[in-house]
């Protein structure tokens, strides 16, 4: 006889939501709701989001494996620091995958894509000129989902989505919730070229965003050099 399927469904319930608890607690650690140094438990995080501890436990340990906590035995886990010497080593991995992703963007984008791209550029030009900081993460968010769907390649997808978050928790701990003038521009750049299909432009316009990025980290590190 046939096992029934009921099983496989709860392992599917528990995948989603592990994703789920993923999400909410990869977002807590990006944008500082969960500082470096923060002492986090199972049993707490499981109560605050309202999710079961096993997945609650599976999303820390995946979270654990990006090197955004570091597990404590028998203590929890805690929330792993960010140094601009990591940034940098982030930035110089992120710079040739980001570069194919954006590359591969324009080029392979189906017609919906690339007017979601036009959208995304028109809506980012206004959150620049209403200072709307909250409006332009939403819309990096989706910027950064776009790209990684539009490049039709998930090996590369799997390895930005770490990247991103890295990126994101650095600019959080550095500048909090300023709207980067410079680096909206440049977005509003990438989204265009992608949408009309030019792959040179997007990576060069990829390329000067991360050179704009990079300077902080740099920034950051040169009192250290003459100390």
């Amino acid at each position: 006889m046939r096992r029934p399927k009921k099983p496989a469904a709860k392992r599917s319930d528990l995948a989603n939501l592990t994703e789920h608890a993923y999400r909410e607690l990869e977002e807590m650690i990006a944008t500082l709701e969960l500082a470096p140094g923060t002492v986090v438990s199972e049993a707490a995080l499981s109560k605050q989001l309202s999710i079961g501890r096993t997945p609650v436990r599976e999303a820390m340990q995946r979270l654990a494996r990006e090197r955004l906590l570091h597990i404590l035995p028998r203590r929890g886990c805690i929330v792993a620091d960010s140094r601009p010497d990591e940034e940098l080593s982030v930035i110089e991995a992120r710079r040739p995958i980001e570069i194919l992703v954006v590359q591969t963007a324009a080029l392979r984008a189906n017609t919906d894509e690339r007017q979601a791209f036009e959208r995304i550029a028109d809506a980012m030009a206004a959150t620049l000129a209403s200072k709307d900081f909250d409006g332009f993460a939403r819309l990096d968010a989706e910027f950064n989902e776009l790209c990684l769907a539009a490049c039709r390649n998930p090996i590369a997808a799997s390895m930005m989505q770490l990247i991103t978050t890295l990126n994101r928790r650095f600019w959080f701990m550095h500048h909090g919730r300023t709207l980067p003038g410079e680096g909206v521009e440049l977005h509003i750049e990438i989204a265009r070229a992608i949408a009309r299909g030019d792959a040179e432009a997007a990576a060069s316009a990829t390329g000067h965003l991360l050179d704009y990025i990079e300077r902080w980290p740099r920034k950051a590190l040169a009192p250290l050099r003459f100390s």
